[in-house]
């Protein structure tokens, strides 16, 4: 099962990156890398979070529910790391902007997908 969310995450991102290099006149250079950058950092969160989740599947719905809680501070931590260790660091070639949108974006694209999964995987297992 991971491996298909996998391999959904990065087709989505490859798709996502194709139509943020196709609208490179409107978003410029910075807002280009920006935007690639978030889609790279969002697709990471999204499939740490789901190998959490499905380690901690048939654990029980403790272990479920606290691998759901780290999945999700773990994203926090590591989006709003990126964002400050990029606002810091203001580098020329990379909007701040950009980073930012793309990985709500991106982060909302997969959770969907996430959510779709989880319940396919549930399905025979509710009573």
């Amino acid at each position: 099962m991971i491996l298909r969310y996998t391999l959904g995450v990065i087709l989505l991102a490859l798709c996502g990156s194709a139509l943020i290099a196709a609208s490179a006149g409107r978003l410029g250079e910075a807002g280009v890398r920006g935007a690639l950058l978030g889609a790279w950092v969002a697709s990471l969160g999204a499939i740490g979070g789901m190998t959490l989740l499905v380690r901690s599947f048939e654990r029980g719905p403790r272990r479920f529910f606290g691998a759901v809680a780290f999945g999700i501070l773990g994203r926090l931590a590591l989006f709003g790391t990126v964002l400050v260790t990029m606002g810091l660091r203001r580098p020329a070639g990379c909007s701040l902007t950009a980073i930012a949108l793309s990985i709500v974006c991106f982060f909302f694209l997969f959770q969907v997908l996430e959510i779709r999964f989880l319940l396919k995987r549930s399905e025979g297992t509710t009573s």
